[in-house]
């Protein structure tokens, strides 16, 4: 059963924005997968679109078919899955208490105060000593573990490694998704280019993986986006359909060893023969 738009969770976002770039990687339109694949045309529009949460193996279909390794779509659907099935918490409601009787009250006679005993006040001399004697010693303990005869390493504390695990590196980066590899968590901005009012494309890179790719925003059907760099094999990302407009997409991965050396070439949709190309610059404001 399908969520309203309002309650889509933010997993069940990140797993239809991943299987939109794996349709984009594939090249099929909505007609040729559902030929491809037990599932109908309709189905994979409210797949892509997060209107319905795909079944696992609808998943793995796109993944195949996009020969693209399943780890992280299906890391990214089990997320949903699980967001999904997890039950409302119950709403308690604090009961509301009674009134109670208020007391008559009673008259109590009073008596003469007791005489306090002899011995009372040495036992409040010997609490005082104690409480002095373990103020003592915590400030014993302290001076010990904060004096400057402390060993410098014991304040070290233990490097944590925040690197993610990329899924490749150089040439074996080259023609793989950005997703699937985990190379685009935390890239770099190399450059920003605006080729036409409502075009953007960026260039991107991640040391960790020694690749680059263009990430394009504001794109129509039938627009062609190939980065390329010294070296390497071009990789190319063309907008098959009104569904892979609206949202970002992402060329394959290039293998380069420096992000200055990347390039991207923008063929616009049918009927413009001119092809731009731009150079890696710094960001544009």
């Amino acid at each position: 059963m399908s969520l309203p738009p309002l309650e889509r969770t933010a997993e069940e976002s990140a797993c239809a924005e991943a299987l939109r770039a794996l349709r984009s990687r594939s090249g099929l339109s909505l007609k040729e997968l559902a030929a491809q694949t037990p599932y109908s045309k309709s189905s994979w529009e409210r797949y892509l679109n997060g209107k319905t949460h795909p079944p696992r193996a609808a998943v793995v279909a796109l993944c195949r078919l996009a020969r693209q390794p399943p780890a992280h779509p299906l890391a990214l659907w089990e997320r949903a899955e699980t967001v999904r099935n997890r039950p409302p918490r119950p709403v308690v409601v604090a009961p509301v208490p009674e009134l109670a009787a208020v007391p008559v009250p009673v008259p109590v006679r009073e008596e003469p105060p007791r005489p306090e005993p002899r011995n009372r006040r040495p036992a409040r001399r010997h609490a005082r000593t104690a409480a002095v004697l373990a103020a003592a010693l915590l400030c014993t303990a302290w001076l010990v573990m904060a004096g400057p005869w402390r060993p410098e390493s014991a304040d070290a504390d233990a490097p944590v490694s925040s690197e993610p695990e990329f899924a490749c590196y150089g040439q074996r980066c080259t023609g793989q998704d950005v997703i699937a590899t985990r190379c685009g968590m935390h890239p770099d901005m190399v450059s920003t280019h605006r080729p036409e009012p409502g075009l953007r494309i960026d260039l991107r890179y991640e040391a960790g993986c020694g690749a680059g790719w263009a990430r394009v925003w504001g794109q129509n059907i039938g627009d062609v986006f190939t980065v390329s760099a010294a070296g390497g094999a071009p990789q190319t990302l063309t907008v098959p359909d009104e569904y892979a407009t609206g949202i970002r997409l992402h060329t394959p991965m290039v293998a380069t060893d420096s992000p200055e050396a990347l390039r991207v070439c923008v063929s616009l949709a049918p009927g413009d023969s001119r092809q731009q190309c731009y150079p890696a610059a710094p960001p544009s404001p």
